[in-house]
């Protein structure tokens, strides 16, 4: 008997339209560039909560103060690794990063917003 993974809809095998309730976010330079900026907020915002400066978060991820500045402009993007040792050092889980990220607004090629 195969194993089902809990994260896996039964229904897996299904033909994309039984699947259509899913909501098309496509990943173009803007959605990377939002995304990259409002989880560089978030960092900066954490880091100042906690009193720390650029180079004690750089320290405690291993990677320069200017790597930091980066990622908190928004300038660079994280790798899931990355952003779990900041979580870590930021002494909060990698969800944080996330909690008041929604996705922005997608436009059709036809002007109308996609739902």
């Amino acid at each position: 008997m195969e194993a089902q993974h809990a994260y896996l809809p039964a229904n897996v095998d299904d033909p994309p339209a039984a699947r259509s309730h899913l909501r098309p976010v496509p990943i173009d330079a803007a959605t990377t560039r939002y995304v990259q900026e409002r989880l560089g907020r978030a960092i900066r915002l954490r880091r100042r909560m906690m009193d720390l400066t650029l180079q004690d978060l750089a320290g405690a991820c291993g990677v320069t103060f200017q790597q930091v500045h980066k990622y908190e402009s928004g300038l660079c993007s994280l790798s899931a690794s990355q952003l779990w040792a900041i979580a870590q050092a930021l002494e909060v889980p990698v969800t944080y990063f996330y909690e008041n990220l929604s996705a922005p607004d997608v436009w059709g090629p036809d002007g109308a917003q996609v739902a």
